[in-house]
């Protein structure tokens, strides 16, 4: 936002910030799919109106309207209308800046096409619209030009080059409009790859340079406002988890996922044991944590001594001790990751206005993330089962997984409805433990 202080109470009441944040909540899904870049600055200039000597500004008619001209048509879709407290006729022009001002050309808006640039195929979209920022009128104009990137993004320099090139190329459709590239993402790309570009006789291009782009569509990035970079989990022993994008350095100061990979080598044979359910997830949470918004989610200290309960026991007998680097006084109490409970499942679905027994109830954001997570699942199954020789899981496999499961689905579970809304949300959840039945499970997953 282009202001920094409110004054409450806000012009439907609220008198304090955490009373707006609870009411806010409920547009997440919408400012998450992007249906106007207007519906962000619309909403806090009513919920956390700028203050101005000491009073409240007003928001702007013309902002109102374009927000809901963008956002409108999607809630109609799933049943939901612009609110009556928000109708735009109840506010004024008066506090539109000039830049808000409807009398100012739009840019035309284009089509949404598949993406069919091979680099870019696999990125959290698969959409984008063109022409790009660099004037490519196709896809196959802009493959042409985007393939010389190609060795740079094979060796690895940096791994926020090929997210940054391929938002120039082939930026993400939102609506019909391409969403423009992040200055900060361009600044981690060039970091990363410029010294080597330069051993090969090679500079920076000049259409690239980080200044042309703004910051404004870097928090979509995963941009934190302390300068943190989300980045895509390429540890192996980390993928699948209920999270995928980590940060780096992690909580020891490794300053890249390879050096990462080797030092928590120390801990596959625990994780392969299954000395603790939580020595997985918490392994993970210290060496690749978990990344919201650029910000760091530091793992809890309750979480850390259930892991080290279960397997510091194992370490012992072989002669070794619970690690210096993660003894459980180093982490925090509160604002950290643990497991959830039942109740503390529903406590954060009913707070962010979520309802767990109506979980096919879903909006557009909700069932992209679900389907996003049925698909790692299914894909997990396919790569560990049915590509084996024979394609079949063994006997003796199969007797594990039915051993764990009756072990720890026998009581302090979650049920089936409040498994998939926690996943719905992204909620840490440690989902070996569940009260529903396998074959529940298993239906959700792969089906």
């Amino acid at each position: 936002m282009l202001y920094t202080e409110t004054v409450l109470p806000n012009l439907l009441g609220h008198t304090t910030q955490e009373e707006a944040a609870l009411m806010l909540q409920t547009f997440s899904p919408l400012i998450q799919v992007g249906c106007s870049s207007d519906l962000k600055p619309f909403l806090c200039s009513v919920y956390t109106p700028k203050c101005v000597s000491g009073r409240p500004q007003p928001p702007c008619r013309t902002l109102c309207e374009k927000a809901r001209a963008g956002c409108g048509s999607l809630m109609s879709k799933f049943g939901s209308q612009w609110p009556d407290p928000l109708r735009c006729e109840a506010f004024t022009t008066d506090s539109c800046d000039r830049s808000q001002d409807s009398s100012f050309t739009h840019p035309s808006f284009g089509t949404c096409e598949p993406i069919s640039v091979p680099l870019c195929v696999g990125l959290p979209y698969t959409e984008t619209v063109l022409p790009n920022v660099l004037g490519h009128k196709s896809q196959d104009e802009a493959r042409m030009e985007i393939h010389q990137f190609y060795p740079l993004v094979k060796v690895e320099c940096s791994p926020h080059l090929k997210p940054f090139l391929c938002s120039v190329y082939t930026p993400e459709c939102v609506s019909g409009s391409p969403r423009p590239p992040c200055r900060t993402l361009c600044d981690k790309a060039r970091a990363g790859c410029e010294s080597l570009m330069n051993k090969f006789g090679f500079q920076w291009p000049e259409k690239l340079r980080c200044e042309a782009f703004t910051t404004d569509s870097c928090e979509h990035y995963g941009v934190g406002s302390s300068g943190g970079f989300c980045e895509p989990i390429t540890i192996p022993m980390c993928q699948g988890l209920s999270y995928n994008q980590t940060i780096t350095p992690n909580l020891l100061g490794h300053t890249s996922q390879r050096d990462a990979v080797m030092k928590m080598s120390f801990f596959n044979s625990m994780v392969q044991t299954m000395c603790s359910v939580d020595i997985r997830l918490f392994v993970c949470t210290v060496y690749a944590p978990r990344c919201v918004a650029g910000e760091v989610q530091r793992p809890c200290r309750s979480f850390c001594e259930r892991a080290k309960q279960g397997c510091e026991g194992l370490m012992n007998s072989f002669g070794l001790s619970w690690p210096d680097e993660l003894q459980c006084n180093l982490f925090p109490e509160e604002m950290c990751i643990s497991t959830l409970d039942a109740e503390g499942v529903l406590a954060k679905l009913n707070a962010g206005g979520y309802s767990a027994d109506k979980t096919g109830d879903l909006d557009v954001v909700e069932v992209f993330k679900l389907e996003h997570y049925v698909a790692a699942t299914r894909r997990e199954y396919v790569e560990n089962y049915e590509r084996r020789i024979p394609p079949s899981i063994t006997q003796t496999q199969m007797k594990k997984i039915l051993v764990l499961w009756y072990e720890y689905s026998s009581e302090g579970g979650i049920n089936y409805d409040e498994f998939v809304a926690a996943h719905l949300l992204r909620l840490p959840c440690d989902c070996q433990v569940a009260s529903f039945s396998l074959k529940q499970f298993m239906k959700s997953a792969l089906l």
